[in-house]
């Protein structure tokens, strides 16, 4: 996409262009009309010094590790709560997510329960009450490293669903089930319900894993691990591709349905129709197999970079653990930066147990310091134009603009739409200023490593007392529950505002608060189009002893009559256009005139088209208030009135009175 430069540290897109002039309409509801030119044979836009004096401002950032929703590296805690680290661990200096994975029987050893308070509820009471951490699971339905004959409960098998023989890693047989069978897909739904139902929502519950269909809940079978499945077993059991993808399907669909407010993740692989249908169905990718040459079946070239720009999340877990990669010649350093070169939210710290952390070599914690700064979505503001000063007055709202550059540092987008807060707090630190603002640029299009620029007005209310004041961010998710982002900025207070700048503030005079028109001398500054005269006519008035008179014929022009202005008009600023018109002869009958104010930028290029109400035909020969309201974009410096015929290409027979044109700043910086 093109963009358009409107003035220094200042790049908007064409796209964000349209968005001002929609914010510019929104008081009205009325959509600007026009070309975007300055419709007249005479003039032409020129470059004119912005009406406020701006500084720049560079926040002091940080960096520390932000532990943010939906992302973070995640701590490999085993099956159960058995590790209970100390409040002040090393390890959360990197992580606040422990990640669980038990199997089936571990919650359900003797059939179908509607409460899995004897498994889950120590492990929420330590982590989330106490230490105020976040917790994620995944309940497997067959696991080589399970110290049990059953990673399905075997209540399970005696309801009929049939059943094979393997070897665990730590039993001599274990029986696992045939995934694709009709009776084990209807029983482990009905589970994942229950689950659902308890789960779903549950606070400090970051995310879940689908467990139920493969080794490990992984995209295989494990056809090459000694003592798991063969392609015997497989014939035997009457699997077949279809039958395989089926039954994801009818698994995925489960868990979309029983868990709507939890992040579920689906362990894909080269099954690139399941790994879909998931993402549709709003899961999201996770893969266990990261090595130095990338993850298993290639997912993140093939998959994760391109859906993480449809809404889905990536999530890493290392193939093997630090010892075993130190075997195999693997160096973590490199694997790591492979992981990270792809777009991935969540990062399992399994290289090390939950408990091994603490005699973790030197330079693995600094890895992984550096891995937990840049997993996920990092936003950092940049820069921030601001007013020198604000303009203060006892009787009138006034405002302050800002235009603020921010870059996401992260690796992966963000997937929630989140909202600014910006506060204004006074010498003794009391808010007297609090606005949200939502960005034109939503933060899910905060793609990581480009910049993003936003423009705010914030609205002071009148009688604030001059002095100095003390501006600050924040980012929220406004909406329960609510939600306070961090930031890669310095200095939060408790509620995690960030400084950014102080703002002297005082009375000072505004010029050109009140732009008039009253047509009483012949220098009225007014030019008419080709085919049209404009001439003061002392026998027609509204107000006053005279008006402008318009006459003629009007051809291949916007407009009939336009005045460009001298006086600023002021960016971010409410604004009301009035005017009497009268008009007694229009041939053909419509289109209607009314009054525009089109604005422009510093070096004179058009920005807005802002419009009054339409003369009603319905009444010719009587004077008509012409009125509209608006807000200005926050880059307006000036701009011109005009009659407006509404039709370029229309061929106008007209004659009107105007007069009695003001322009009138409500509320301005």
């Amino acid at each position: 996409m093109k963009n358009v430069r409107f003035a220094p540290h200042l790049t908007l897109s064409f796209g964000m262009v349209w968005a001002m002039v929609w914010w510019g309409t929104v008081l009205t509801g009325r959509t600007a009309v026009g070309s975007p030119k300055l419709r007249s044979d005479r003039s032409q836009p020129r470059a004119r010094k912005a009406p406020l004096a701006m500084r720049l401002v560079r926040p002091r950032t940080s960096d520390a590790v932000l532990f943010n929703p939906g992302m973070g590296l995640y701590l490999a805690a085993g099956d159960r709560l058995r590790v209970s680290p100390p409040e002040d661990a090393w390890v959360f200096r990197i992580a606040d997510i422990a990640y669980y994975r038990p199997v089936w029987s571990d919650l359900e050893p003797d059939g179908p329960r509607d409460s899995f308070e004897e498994y889950f509820q120590p492990i929420f009471d330590f982590w989330v009450k106490r230490l105020g951490k976040r917790v994620a699971f995944r309940i497997m339905s067959e696991s080589m490293h399970a110290r049990t004959e059953y990673a399905t409960p075997k209540w399970v098998f005696d309801r009929g669903v049939p059943g094979v023989e393997h070897k665990g890693l730590w039993v001599a047989r274990q029986v696992d089930p045939v995934f694709w069978d009709e009776k084990y897909l209807q029983v482990y739904c009905r589970f994942v319900e229950r689950l659902g139902r308890y789960l779903d929502g549950r606070p400090g519950l970051e995310f879940i894993d689908v467990g139920g269909i493969g080794e490990w809940g992984e995209m295989h079978l494990g056809l090459h691990l000694p003592g798991r499945w063969t392609p015997d077993q497989l014939e035997a059991t009457g699997f077949t591709r279809e039958k395989y993808i089926a039954a994801y399907r009818r698994i995925i669909d489960v868990h979309a349905r029983v868990f709507p407010r939890t992040r579920v993740f689906l362990n894909v692989g080269d099954y690139g129709q399941i790994n879909d249908y998931a993402a549709l169905r709003g899961l999201h990718f996770r893969q266990d197999g990261l090595t130095p040459r990338g993850p298993s079946a290639d997912v993140g070239r093939r998959f994760y970079r391109s859906y993480a720009r449809r809404g889905v999340l990536c999530n890493y877990e290392f193939h093997s653990s630090y010892r075993s990669m130190q075997k195999k010649g693997w160096d973590l350093k490199t694997t790591l930066e492979v992981g990270l070169s792809d777009p991935v939210s969540y990062l399992n710290t399994n290289v090390f147990g939950l408990s091994q952390w603490e005699k973790a070599p030197e330079e693995v914690k600094r890895l992984f310091q550096d891995a937990a700064r840049r997993i996920g979505f990092r936003f950092v503001l940049k820069e921030l134009e601001v007013q020198e000063r604000i303009r203060v007055d006892r009787r009138r709202s006034t405002r302050l603009l800002l235009q603020h550059r921010w870059t996401n540092q992260g690796v992966a987008p963000c997937y929630e739409s989140y909202a600014l807060e910006f506060t204004l707090h006074d010498a003794s630190g009391r808010i007297v200023v609090q606005q949200l603002d939502f960005p034109d640029t939503a933060t899910t299009l905060w793609w990581p490593g480009e910049t993003v620029t936003e423009r705010t007005v914030l609205r002071l209310p009148a009688g604030l007392a001059p002095g100095q004041y003390l501006l600050k961010v924040a980012m929220i998710k406004p909406e329960p529950p609510r939600q306070r982002i961090r930031l890669a900025l310095a200095d939060p207070d408790a509620d995690l505002r960030y400084p950014l700048c102080h703002i002297p503030a005082g009375e000072a005079p505004r010029p050109a608060s009140l732009i008039r028109a009253d047509f009483e001398t012949d220098q009225h500054g007014w030019q008419a189009t080709r085919g049209i005269s404009a001439k003061r006519d002392l026998e027609h008035a509204h107000g006053g002893g005279s008006s402008l008179r318009i006459e003629g014929t009007q051809s291949g022009a916007w407009n009939y009559v336009v005045h460009t202005l001298n006086q600023p008009v002021y960016p971010g600023s409410k604004y009301r256009l009035t005017g009497w018109l009268k008009v007694d002869r229009l041939q053909p009958g419509r289109p209607a005139p009314y009054l525009k104010l089109g604005v422009t930028s510093p070096d004179g290029t058009w920005l807005a088209n802002f419009s009054t109400t339409k003369y009603d035909l319905a009444q010719l020969g009587q004077w008509q208030r012409l009125v509209g309201v608006f807000e200005t974009p926050p880059n307006a410096v000036g701009g011109h009135l005009a009659l407006e015929k509404g039709d370029k290409g229309a061929s106008i027979t007209i004659r009107c009175w105007l007069d009695d044109v003001r322009l009138e700043l409500l509320e301005g910086p």
